[in-house]
Protein backbone atom coordinates (compact mmCIF):
# COMPACT_ATOMS: atom_id res chain seq x y z
CA UNK A 1 0.00 0.00 0.00
CA UNK A 2 1.03 3.38 -0.82
CA UNK A 3 -0.62 6.88 0.78
CA UNK A 4 0.18 9.34 -1.44
CA UNK A 5 -0.82 13.04 -0.30
CA UNK A 6 -0.74 16.52 -1.92
CA UNK A 7 0.89 19.09 0.66
CA UNK A 8 0.60 21.76 -2.03
CA UNK A 9 -0.56 22.51 -5.35
CA UNK A 10 0.86 25.87 -5.99
CA UNK A 11 3.68 26.68 -8.49
CA UNK A 12 5.44 30.32 -8.65
CA UNK A 13 3.96 31.85 -5.48
CA UNK A 14 1.91 30.76 -2.76
CA UNK A 15 -2.07 31.74 -2.26
CA UNK A 16 -3.81 31.61 1.50
CA UNK A 17 -5.68 28.47 0.42
CA UNK A 18 -3.24 26.85 -1.94
CA UNK A 19 0.85 25.87 -0.93
CA UNK A 20 3.76 25.67 -2.98
CA UNK A 21 4.73 22.32 -4.51
CA UNK A 22 5.32 19.37 -2.24
CA UNK A 23 3.88 15.68 -2.20
CA UNK A 24 4.26 13.28 0.73
CA UNK A 25 4.47 9.72 0.35
CA UNK A 26 4.20 7.11 3.04
CA UNK A 27 5.55 3.07 2.49
CA UNK A 28 4.50 1.49 5.78
CA UNK A 29 6.18 3.78 8.90
CA UNK A 30 8.94 5.57 5.96
CA UNK A 31 7.93 8.66 4.42
CA UNK A 32 9.56 10.19 1.24
CA UNK A 33 8.97 13.88 -0.05
CA UNK A 34 9.09 15.11 -3.43
CA UNK A 35 9.72 18.70 -3.60
CA UNK A 36 9.89 21.71 -0.63
CA UNK A 37 8.31 24.24 -1.43
CA UNK A 38 7.78 27.45 1.66
CA UNK A 39 5.59 25.90 4.13
CA UNK A 40 5.91 22.15 3.82
CA UNK A 41 7.19 21.55 7.08
CA UNK A 42 3.63 23.08 8.41
CA UNK A 43 2.09 20.96 5.62
CA UNK A 44 3.89 17.32 7.21
CA UNK A 45 3.04 17.99 10.25
CA UNK A 46 -0.87 18.55 9.17
CA UNK A 47 -0.92 15.37 7.58
CA UNK A 48 -0.33 13.73 11.11
CA UNK A 49 1.62 11.07 9.37
CA UNK A 50 4.73 11.55 11.90
CA UNK A 51 7.68 13.22 10.74
CA UNK A 52 10.83 11.62 12.07
CA UNK A 53 10.66 8.92 9.33
CA UNK A 54 11.08 11.12 6.93
CA UNK A 55 13.99 9.48 5.09
CA UNK A 56 14.25 10.72 1.57
CA UNK A 57 13.74 13.97 -0.31
CA UNK A 58 13.30 14.33 -3.79
CA UNK A 59 13.55 17.71 -5.30
CA UNK A 60 12.31 17.76 -9.44
CA UNK A 61 14.85 20.85 -9.83
CA UNK A 62 16.41 23.99 -7.60
CA UNK A 63 13.66 26.81 -8.19
CA UNK A 64 12.81 28.68 -5.24
CA UNK A 65 8.82 27.37 -5.26
CA UNK A 66 10.23 24.15 -5.05
CA UNK A 67 13.30 24.03 -2.49
CA UNK A 68 12.44 27.13 0.29
CA UNK A 69 10.65 24.86 2.51
CA UNK A 70 13.80 22.77 2.96
CA UNK A 71 15.81 25.19 5.80
CA UNK A 72 12.73 25.40 8.01
CA UNK A 73 11.49 21.75 7.52
CA UNK A 74 15.17 20.05 7.40
CA UNK A 75 15.14 22.07 11.19
CA UNK A 76 11.45 20.81 12.49
CA UNK A 77 12.99 17.69 11.63
CA UNK A 78 15.60 17.88 14.09
CA UNK A 79 13.62 18.55 16.86
CA UNK A 80 11.50 14.94 16.23
CA UNK A 81 14.03 13.21 18.00
CA UNK A 82 16.07 11.99 14.59
CA UNK A 83 19.26 10.89 15.82
CA UNK A 84 22.93 10.31 14.05
CA UNK A 85 21.56 7.25 12.81
CA UNK A 86 18.76 8.37 11.01
CA UNK A 87 20.18 9.79 7.63
CA UNK A 88 18.38 11.44 5.72
CA UNK A 89 18.57 11.58 1.93
CA UNK A 90 18.23 14.55 -0.64
CA UNK A 91 18.58 13.82 -4.44
CA UNK A 92 18.06 15.92 -6.94
CA UNK A 93 19.54 17.35 -10.37
CA UNK A 94 22.27 20.48 -10.79
CA UNK A 95 23.42 22.32 -9.23
CA UNK A 96 21.80 20.39 -6.13
CA UNK A 97 24.88 20.77 -3.86
CA UNK A 98 25.60 24.59 -4.19
CA UNK A 99 21.93 25.38 -3.82
CA UNK A 100 22.10 23.49 -0.27
CA UNK A 101 25.03 25.21 0.58
CA UNK A 102 23.36 28.15 0.38
CA UNK A 103 20.11 27.04 2.53
CA UNK A 104 22.03 25.49 5.06
CA UNK A 105 23.47 28.44 6.25
CA UNK A 106 20.69 29.13 8.41
CA UNK A 107 20.54 25.31 9.22
CA UNK A 108 23.76 24.54 9.68
CA UNK A 109 24.16 22.12 12.67
CA UNK A 110 21.55 19.25 12.19
CA UNK A 111 21.42 16.09 14.55
CA UNK A 112 21.33 13.56 12.06
CA UNK A 113 23.44 12.95 8.35
CA UNK A 114 22.09 14.56 4.89
CA UNK A 115 23.23 12.35 2.33
CA UNK A 116 22.85 14.03 -1.07
CA UNK A 117 23.11 12.87 -4.49
CA UNK A 118 23.11 15.01 -7.78
CA UNK A 119 21.11 13.00 -10.25
CA UNK A 120 21.53 13.41 -14.46
CA UNK A 121 18.59 11.77 -15.35
CA UNK A 122 18.03 8.55 -16.60
CA UNK A 123 18.99 6.74 -13.34
CA UNK A 124 16.91 3.50 -12.83
CA UNK A 125 15.70 1.57 -9.83
CA UNK A 126 17.88 3.08 -7.24
CA UNK A 127 17.70 2.07 -3.50
CA UNK A 128 17.17 4.98 -1.09
CA UNK A 129 17.03 3.66 1.77
CA UNK A 130 13.19 3.01 1.98
CA UNK A 131 12.49 -0.85 2.31
CA UNK A 132 10.34 -1.97 -0.88
CA UNK A 133 10.88 0.90 -2.58
CA UNK A 134 12.58 1.84 -5.68
CA UNK A 135 12.87 5.29 -7.37
CA UNK A 136 13.63 6.25 -11.27
CA UNK A 137 14.11 9.59 -12.85
CA UNK A 138 13.74 10.99 -16.26
CA UNK A 139 15.03 14.52 -17.49
CA UNK A 140 12.18 17.22 -18.10
CA UNK A 141 12.24 19.61 -20.19
CA UNK A 142 12.41 23.23 -18.35
CA UNK A 143 14.64 25.95 -18.41
CA UNK A 144 16.61 24.51 -15.64
CA UNK A 145 17.80 20.98 -15.14
CA UNK A 146 14.18 19.19 -13.90
CA UNK A 147 13.68 15.64 -12.96
CA UNK A 148 10.81 13.42 -13.33
CA UNK A 149 10.16 10.69 -10.71
CA UNK A 150 8.40 7.72 -10.68
CA UNK A 151 8.36 5.70 -7.55
CA UNK A 152 7.52 1.87 -7.66
CA UNK A 153 7.31 -0.71 -5.12
CA UNK A 154 7.57 -3.95 -6.08
CA UNK A 155 5.52 -7.42 -6.04
CA UNK A 156 6.30 -10.89 -5.35
CA UNK A 157 4.71 -13.65 -7.23
CA UNK A 158 2.43 -15.09 -5.72
CA UNK A 159 3.50 -18.07 -2.90
CA UNK A 160 1.80 -21.43 -3.11
CA UNK A 161 2.10 -22.64 0.32
CA UNK A 162 0.35 -26.46 -0.41
CA UNK A 163 3.03 -26.88 -3.05
CA UNK A 164 5.62 -26.11 -0.99
CA UNK A 165 4.11 -27.98 1.78
CA UNK A 166 4.09 -30.87 -0.87
CA UNK A 167 8.03 -30.44 -1.46
CA UNK A 168 8.57 -30.62 2.55
CA UNK A 169 9.95 -26.93 2.72
CA UNK A 170 9.69 -26.15 6.65
CA UNK A 171 8.13 -22.43 6.86
CA UNK A 172 10.71 -21.42 8.24
CA UNK A 173 12.41 -21.26 5.10
CA UNK A 174 9.17 -19.96 3.09
CA UNK A 175 10.19 -16.19 2.77
CA UNK A 176 13.81 -17.13 1.35
CA UNK A 177 11.75 -18.89 -1.59
CA UNK A 178 9.88 -15.79 -1.75
CA UNK A 179 12.78 -13.68 -1.62
CA UNK A 180 14.37 -15.53 -4.85
CA UNK A 181 16.78 -17.64 -3.16
CA UNK A 182 16.74 -21.34 -3.24
CA UNK A 183 17.21 -23.75 -0.10
CA UNK A 184 18.11 -27.24 0.28
CA UNK A 185 15.52 -29.83 1.55
CA UNK A 186 16.73 -33.60 2.26
CA UNK A 187 19.66 -33.34 0.53
CA UNK A 188 17.54 -31.66 -2.51
CA UNK A 189 17.50 -28.18 -4.13
CA UNK A 190 14.43 -26.34 -4.03
CA UNK A 191 14.35 -23.61 -6.15
CA UNK A 192 11.89 -20.06 -6.46
CA UNK A 193 9.95 -21.12 -9.27
CA UNK A 194 8.72 -24.41 -7.77
CA UNK A 195 6.66 -22.86 -5.31
CA UNK A 196 6.37 -19.64 -7.15
CA UNK A 197 3.49 -18.28 -9.28
CA UNK A 198 3.41 -15.58 -12.46
CA UNK A 199 4.65 -11.67 -12.23
CA UNK A 200 2.35 -9.96 -10.91
CA UNK A 201 2.35 -5.80 -11.49
CA UNK A 202 3.24 -3.99 -8.30
CA UNK A 203 2.59 0.14 -7.49
CA UNK A 204 4.04 2.96 -9.47
CA UNK A 205 3.40 6.40 -9.48
CA UNK A 206 5.13 8.82 -11.55
CA UNK A 207 5.42 13.36 -10.14
CA UNK A 208 6.36 15.61 -13.48
CA UNK A 209 5.65 18.87 -12.65
CA UNK A 210 7.34 22.46 -14.39
CA UNK A 211 7.92 20.53 -17.67
CA UNK A 212 6.33 21.00 -20.85
CA UNK A 213 5.60 18.01 -23.28
CA UNK A 214 9.00 16.16 -23.38
CA UNK A 215 10.32 13.76 -25.64
CA UNK A 216 10.57 10.49 -24.04
CA UNK A 217 8.17 11.44 -21.02
CA UNK A 218 5.95 9.28 -22.15
CA UNK A 219 7.84 6.08 -22.31
CA UNK A 220 8.61 7.49 -18.66
CA UNK A 221 5.18 7.20 -17.27
CA UNK A 222 4.74 3.71 -19.02
CA UNK A 223 7.50 2.40 -17.75
CA UNK A 224 7.93 -1.42 -18.15
CA UNK A 225 4.81 -0.87 -20.40
CA UNK A 226 2.66 -1.45 -17.20
CA UNK A 227 1.61 2.54 -17.30
CA UNK A 228 1.07 4.13 -13.69
CA UNK A 229 -1.20 3.94 -11.20
CA UNK A 230 -1.10 7.52 -10.38
CA UNK A 231 0.29 10.18 -12.17
CA UNK A 232 0.62 13.94 -10.75
CA UNK A 233 1.16 16.25 -13.25
CA UNK A 234 1.77 19.44 -14.16
CA UNK A 235 -0.96 21.77 -14.79
CA UNK A 236 -0.15 24.95 -14.57
CA UNK A 237 -2.23 26.51 -17.27
CA UNK A 238 -5.85 25.14 -17.66
CA UNK A 239 -6.05 26.19 -21.39
CA UNK A 240 -3.66 27.66 -23.96
CA UNK A 241 -5.15 31.19 -23.06
CA UNK A 242 -3.28 30.88 -19.83
CA UNK A 243 0.07 30.47 -21.58
CA UNK A 244 2.16 33.55 -21.07
CA UNK A 245 3.16 35.66 -24.44
CA UNK A 246 6.42 36.97 -23.65
CA UNK A 247 8.10 33.81 -23.28
CA UNK A 248 7.92 30.02 -24.30
CA UNK A 249 5.39 28.28 -21.50
CA UNK A 250 7.73 26.01 -19.54
CA UNK A 251 4.43 24.11 -18.41
CA UNK A 252 1.63 21.85 -19.21
CA UNK A 253 -1.83 22.53 -19.99
CA UNK A 254 -4.55 20.32 -18.48
CA UNK A 255 -5.09 18.98 -22.47
CA UNK A 256 -1.25 18.44 -22.42
CA UNK A 257 -0.76 16.56 -18.98
CA UNK A 258 -3.71 14.48 -20.15
CA UNK A 259 -2.38 13.72 -23.28
CA UNK A 260 1.11 12.51 -21.25
CA UNK A 261 -2.04 10.65 -18.87
CA UNK A 262 -3.40 8.70 -21.82
CA UNK A 263 -0.02 8.16 -23.90
CA UNK A 264 1.75 7.16 -21.19
CA UNK A 265 -0.59 4.40 -19.90
CA UNK A 266 -1.85 5.90 -16.74
CA UNK A 267 -4.32 4.35 -14.67
CA UNK A 268 -5.71 8.00 -12.76
CA UNK A 269 -4.11 11.90 -13.39
CA UNK A 270 -4.01 14.46 -10.82
CA UNK A 271 -3.35 17.64 -11.95
CA UNK A 272 -1.39 20.22 -10.13
CA UNK A 273 1.22 23.14 -9.92
CA UNK A 274 -1.66 25.99 -10.68
CA UNK A 275 -0.55 29.18 -12.17
CA UNK A 276 -1.91 32.00 -9.54
CA UNK A 277 -3.81 33.41 -12.64
CA UNK A 278 -5.82 29.89 -12.53
CA UNK A 279 -8.47 30.54 -9.50
CA UNK A 280 -10.45 27.99 -9.93
CA UNK A 281 -8.90 25.32 -11.59
CA UNK A 282 -11.94 22.94 -11.68
CA UNK A 283 -13.41 25.22 -14.29
CA UNK A 284 -10.83 23.74 -16.89
CA UNK A 285 -11.20 20.18 -15.91
CA UNK A 286 -13.23 19.58 -19.00
CA UNK A 287 -10.07 20.10 -21.30
CA UNK A 288 -8.41 17.20 -19.34
CA UNK A 289 -11.03 14.86 -19.12
CA UNK A 290 -12.28 15.30 -22.51
CA UNK A 291 -8.63 13.54 -23.49
CA UNK A 292 -8.36 11.54 -20.55
CA UNK A 293 -11.28 10.89 -18.60
CA UNK A 294 -9.90 9.37 -15.36
CA UNK A 295 -8.40 12.91 -14.77
CA UNK A 296 -8.79 14.95 -11.60
CA UNK A 297 -8.03 18.56 -9.93
CA UNK A 298 -5.26 18.22 -6.88
CA UNK A 299 -5.76 20.41 -4.11
CA UNK A 300 -3.85 20.39 -0.95
CA UNK A 301 -4.38 17.53 1.59
CA UNK A 302 -5.68 15.44 -1.18
CA UNK A 303 -4.59 11.94 -0.34
CA UNK A 304 -4.98 8.50 -2.97
CA UNK A 305 -4.38 5.30 -1.55
CA UNK A 306 -2.76 2.78 -3.88
CA UNK A 307 -3.15 -0.56 -3.54
CA UNK A 308 -1.83 -4.17 -5.07
CA UNK A 309 -4.48 -5.38 -7.49
CA UNK A 310 -5.82 -9.20 -6.30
Amino acid sequence: MLDVCLLGTGGTQPLPERRLSAVLVRLGSSLVLLDCGEGTQVAVLERGWGMRNLKVILLTHVHADHVLGLPGLLLTLAHSGKGPDEPVTILGPEPLEKVLRGLLVVAPRLPYPLRVRVLGGGERALSVGVDGLEVSCALAEHDVPCLAYALAVPRAPRFDPDRARELGVPIQSWRRLQHGEAVDVDGRTVVPGEVLGAERRGLRMVFAVDTCLTPGLEDFVRGDGSGADLLIADGMYGDEENKPTRWKAQHMTFAEAARLARDGGARRLVLTHFSPSVGRPAAYLDRARAIFPASFVGHDGLSVTLTFAD
